[in-house]
């Protein structure tokens, strides 16, 4: 069975993209077929595959698709997604049909958050969104948020130190909403994959690289924890 996740986040330049990529390449990296679906209008899954391709460095396992449309999306969730064994969706950042249909899609819905209150505010919004789609949909999708370009400066920032009770209030509120322990610091590997060097999994394993690469796996068994029983190991 298809392992189905996505990103959602409101805020433009959350990092959305990033993390699709570090995900798929862990996923592809475990021999599994992985298919990244770009529905958001800046393109930027697309701006990174085409740079990889230039590049020769297109990710063995991984392939790529473009939904400009909600009868797009559908069409390849229908006939595409099921040939795979993971599929990894990036959402556009405004409120659309084309989002609510991602949500409904998907078995983990994953929002980014970068330490500063807009960020924070999207979160919010996103469990909202993720919980309007399960109660239309009578399914539960768990909704799990991580922090992300996380550095030292910014670990002391007063917007850093709410980010895990804010996720806790809405914990309280009734949404299945989960803060990662997992942090993406900021890291020149994470850079480097967006300039079309393929996946972080596919540069050469220096130290910088070895540590996002125990992030990346850390993050990878997180993720694993709030999928359905059925579809661990898949």
């Amino acid at each position: 069975m298809t392992i189905c996740i996505s990103m959602v986040s409101g805020k433009g330049g959350a990092g959305k993209t990033t993390a699709v990529i570090l995900i798929a390449g862990e996923y592809a990296l475990q021999g599994k077929q992985v298919l990244l679906i770009d529905a958001d209008g800046r393109q930027n899954l697309n701006e990174w595959w085409s740079r990889s391709e230039a590049k020769d460095n297109r990710p063995d396992g991984i392939e790529l698709r473009t939904a400009a449309s909600n009868a797009s999306l559908q069409q390849i969730l229908e006939n595409d997604a099921p040939s795979f064994d993971v599929v990894i969706m990036d959402s556009p950042g405004q409120d659309t049909v084309l989002r609510d249909t991602i949500i409904a899609g998907s078995h983990i819905v994953m929002t980014p958050i970068q330490p500063n209150q807009d960020e924070i505010l999207a979160a919010g919004q996103a469990a909202m969104d993720v919980a309007d789609t399960c109660d239309r949909i009578g399914r539960n999708i768990p909704h799990l948020n991580f922090r992300t370009r996380i550095t030292m400066p910014g670990r002391s920032l007063e917007a850093y130190r709410l980010i895990r009770p804010f996720i806790a209030n809405l914990k309280e509120q009734g949404y299945d909403s989960h803060l990662l322990e997992t942090e993406l610091y900021e890291r020149n590997p994470y850079r480097d994959i967006r300039l079309g060097y393929g996946t972080l999994q596919m540069l050469e394993l220096n130290d910088s690289v070895k540590k996002a690469r125990g992030e990346v796996m850390s993050m990878m068994q997180e993720i694993e924890s709030y999928l359905p029983n059925a579809k661990k190991g898949m």
